[in-house]
């Protein structure tokens, strides 16, 4: 299931597979905003860098996100004014114009073709708008409090009745082609990008990543992987979640500008034009990773047939959220260790998180002073507004160790799964995930997810074996597509 962005998607220079162990200044574990921004400014610094990308550059949840640029929160200006107070929910926007200036720039700078553009938000209300009324006036409210050009605005141009918030001077751009834009520049710099090298093992106080076929020394690491690798305890107060886009080409109607959020509770919708071709992508059907209720897609394809005249569905893809605890983001030095980075915590928010924390980590490798690294440091501690997602989500890891390790049917024989069919089973005491493909063949897995031992859940909208606990995602291999796994679900053998 590939994003819309993959269309034309040139992909970067490969380098040959990393086979021998190199020791360089800097190791970033992957290749997408984050990283690569990062990269580039300590590139630039004189360092030796190098990346290393289990897949392709992009390919992540930066290939996967909107595309959307904007200075506030997806989830409103309004909530996270109330939580932290003025100064912080200013502080907010500030660096996120920031981070969308330096993206600006950069796409000038080195001529990235990623069709950059100013474009205004909404926010908007397609029916009751008398109920909230209220709460957008309190959003508009914040909104103009923390300095950005707000108003009372109706929709644009939508053929369904709308009416909320504009946000002016917010931006949209071709998210993989940017990144790999600045692949390209890094490769001029001299930096070394490893595709296709899953890393298993990152041991700080040794200062070395260890990849399945190579070792790489390095004084700083950086974890560029949306949420920390192995064991962390940011990750217990984490809020992980999916959501889903869809896009189609219009049978008639004009295709909507900008970035447009519905409350409805919420969907996202945004244009993008390939060539002569254009297109209209819904974003949302939020859940938590690894709690699957229905057909995502499906329900999303009947939202937009609801609104649009859809001539056809052209592309469908999804993407995960890290949201933290109080609400902002995790970036810098971990707790316990100078020369260990991370950042997580973007919620819907990372590809504008993602620049800032690149910034901000290079600037702490450089012992730069960066005015952002005290309000977002990743080894703050908030816990008057972090206890209560501690406790849910902690919680909730509780009730899915005890439902999962003993409430698991025990099956008796594979052959009651059919093709395209999965399940978690007991078998002769052991929690198995097993898949039969379209074409038969029985694929037969543990269950228990190599990171904290929770068991895995199947995601039959994508295909893949989602953890409930802490994100981690595998395929029907076993391999790991993302989250803080660093192994693969093993592989049972005599079953077929």
């Amino acid at each position: 299931m590939k994003s819309i962005w993959m269309l034309g998607s040139r992909g970067v220079a490969v380098h040959a597979p990393l086979a021998e162990d190199v020791e360089v200044d800097v190791a970033i574990v992957g290749a997408g905003i984050t990283g690569l921004t990062a990269a580039l400014a300590l590139a630039e610094a004189g360092l030796r860098v190098m990346v290393l990308e289990a897949a392709t550059v992009g390919a992540g949840v930066t290939g996967g996100s909107t595309g959307n640029l904007y200075a506030t929160l997806a989830s409103g200006q309004a909530p996270l004014r109330r939580k932290w107070g003025d100064q912080v929910s200013a502080d907010v926007v500030r660096a996120r114009v920031e981070a969308i200036d330096h993206i600006e720039t950069l796409i000038s700078r080195y001529a990235i073709d990623c069709q950059f553009q100013r474009q205004p938000a909404y926010r908007l209300l397609s029916e009751d708008r008398q109920q909230a009324r209220h709460d957008l006036n309190d959003e508009l409210d914040a909104l103009i409090s923390a300095g950005l050009g707000a108003e009372m605005s109706d929709g644009p141009g939508l053929p369904f009745d709308s009416w909320g918030i504009r946000i002016a001077n917010q931006a949209q751009f071709n998210p993989l082609q940017y990144v790999q834009g600045l692949a390209d520049r890094l490769l001029g710099e001299g930096v070394v990008i490893h595709q296709h090298c899953p890393v298993r093992e990152i041991d700080a106080v040794k200062g070395v990543v260890r990849t399945d076929e190579a070792s790489i020394a390095a004084k700083h690491i950086v974890q560029a992987t949306h949420t920390p690798k192995g064991i962390s305890l940011v990750q217990a107060g984490m809020l992980v979640s999916r959501e889903y886009a869809v896009s189609a080409k219009l049978r008639s109607g004009e295709y909507p500008e900008g970035i447009i959020w519905i409350l409805d509770p919420f969907h996202s919708l945004r244009s993008y034009r390939h060539g002569d071709e254009q297109y209209l992508m819904v974003i949302g059907e939020k859940h938590k990773t690894g709690e699957h209720h229905g057909d995502h897609y499906q329900k999303l394809r009947e939202y937009f047939e609801s609104r649009f005249d859809i001539e056809a569905f052209t592309h469908q893809w999804s993407a995960q959220q890290y949201g933290s605890p109080d609400g902002l983001p995790y970036i810098g030095r971990m707790h316990g260790h100078g020369n260990l980075y991370m950042a997580t915590g973007f919620a819907a928010d990372g590809l504008v998180w993602g620049t800032l924390a690149g910034r901000i980590i290079a600037d702490q490798v450089l012992e730069r002073d960066n005015p952002w690294q005290a309000r977002f440091g990743a080894r703050r501690i908030t816990p008057g507004k972090s206890v209560l997602q501690y406790a849910k989500e902690n919680a909730t890891v509780t009730k899915h160790m005890v439902k999962d390790y003993f409430g698991t049917e025990k099956l008796k024989s594979f052959d009651i799964i059919g093709p395209g069919q999965a399940r978690v089973a007991t078998v002769d005491g052991e929690k198995l995930a097993i898949h039969r493909t379209e074409a038969g063949e029985l694929k037969v897995l543990s269950a228990v997810c190599p990171h904290m031992k929770c068991i895995v859940h199947w995601n039959a909208s994508e295909s893949t074996w989602d953890c409930p606990c802490h994100g981690s995602r595998f395929d029907t291999e076993g391999e790991v597509i993302e989250g803080p796994a660093y192994h693969p679900l093993a592989r049972v053998e005599g079953h077929g």
